[in-house]
């Protein structure tokens, strides 16, 4: 393990990759003063992009060209220049740079090969390309500073450098290496980082029928009800699992019931079996034919003949699947401290926080891997500025 490096890079997830990547392509074209940067990738899991590969079920949904604020949980405010400035059209140029060919289908942008291994070995080929060293099953155990370098404790070695960018992930998705030690590390740096709660992912709740209706797939409304208030409401497949509810209409609002789970309040979700019918077209359709055409069969018994909970379905929700099944994290280092413009950490100059370990997060469609190359641009945009 090199024992210096003028930027280390922790972390070789979708973030790191592309800001290594970028940083990769000005050592290639000898765009720096210094013949001899050195630039290091410390990476905890035994191959780069290990969630990068698996993202959108392997086929890389990369950016969506539908793209706003309301995608996004967290601070609109500090959001809102980022994405007027790294817009989905630029994303498809970086990769597009990168050799990656893009196709969209409804705004929702993904490689051409629609495969996500193909955005992991154009950035892994780029860093190779320019001598980037990466080390894998190197394990973060400690940051400090040190005047004005960063020491960096490892399982394999302390190692020094003049910029460090952390780009750890979350402790979302354990089975791709998701885990809290980036929250740790941010907070040894005496950064803010607030309660962590799983996104992007499904809800659970209590009751013995679960088990009868488990396998359905519903083409309905899903509504979350936080206490009595309506909070959201998305439409689209609702997939019945043997606890509870999934599928992206639960997964858009996961989010917003784990916080309020979290802070003691009382969730409820609400399934509408058959919102492309009006009250009076429902109403008339089961008096004339009953709800059998309506509904998967195994719900019949559950449901009954009520017209009622044919568009009110209510249960209540008593926690979610779980950072372990959770595509996202909810929260994050506060972004208050991170400069918007370079990812910069306000009051420790040359420390860089990006992607999913910032206190940001998007509804599905594309949008969290958008912020993440974001962050990774604007970042290797400022470290690029110090090194030539």
């Amino acid at each position: 393990m090199r024992t210096y490096s003028d930027v280390i890079i922790a972390g070789a997830g979708a973030s790191g990759l592309l800001c290594a990547a970028i940083l990769a392509q000005g050592i290639i074209s000898k765009k720096y003063s210094s013949k001899a940067v050195r630039i290091a990738i410390l990476e905890k899991n035994n191959k780069i992009g290990k969630k990068l590969s698996a993202t959108g079920n392997g086929r890389c949904n990369f950016t969506n060209l539908h793209m706003s604020t309301d995608c996004y949980y967290g601070d609109k405010e500090w959001l809102s220049p980022i994405l007027q400035r790294i817009t989905p059209e630029y994303i498809v140029q970086t990769f597009a740079d990168f050799g990656v060919l893009h196709r969209q289908r409804d705004g929702y942008v993904y490689p051409h090969t629609n495969q996500a291994g193909t955005v992991v070995r154009a950035l892994g080929e780029a860093c190779a390309n320019g001598s980037i060293d990466i080390e894998l099953d190197c394990f973060l155990e400690e940051v400090n500073r040190l005047g004005d370098y960063f020491e960096v404790v490892t399982n394999k070695g302390k190692a020094a450098c003049r910029m460090l960018v952390m780009a750890t992930g979350s402790a979302a998705g354990r089975e791709t290496g998701g885990d809290e030690s980036g929250y740790e590390l941010a907070k040894r740096l005496r950064l803010d980082v607030s309660d962590i709660y799983a996104g992007l992912t499904g809800l659970c709740s209590h009751g013995k029928f679960w088990k009868q209706v488990a396998g359905t797939r519903i083409q309905g409304t899903f509504s979350l009800f936080i206490e009595n208030e309506l909070c959201g409401r998305e439409t689209g497949e609702i997939q019945i699992v043997k606890n509870g509810v999934s599928g992206i209409p639960v997964f858009q609002l996961c989010r917003l019931a784990a916080t309020a789970l979290g802070q003691g309040r009382r969730v409820y979700g609400e399934i509408d079996f058959v919102p492309s019918l009006s009250d009076r077209e429902l109403l008339r359709w089961v008096q004339e034919k009953g709800i059998q055409g309506l509904v998967p069969e195994k719900w019949l018994p559950v449901l009954g003949k009520e017209n009622a909970r044919l568009r009110h379905f209510r249960f209540e929700v008593t926690d979610t699947f779980g950072l372990e099944r959770a595509q996202v994290a909810a929260g994050g280092v506060d972004v208050e401290q991170i400069a918007a413009d370079t990812m910069e950490v306000k009051d420790i100059p040359n420390l860089f926080v990006l992607g999913e370990l910032l206190n940001v997060d998007g509804k599905c469609g594309g949008y969290n891997l958008h912020f993440a190359w974001a962050t990774a641009i604007l970042a290797a945009e400022e470290i690029e500025r110090r090194l030539i």
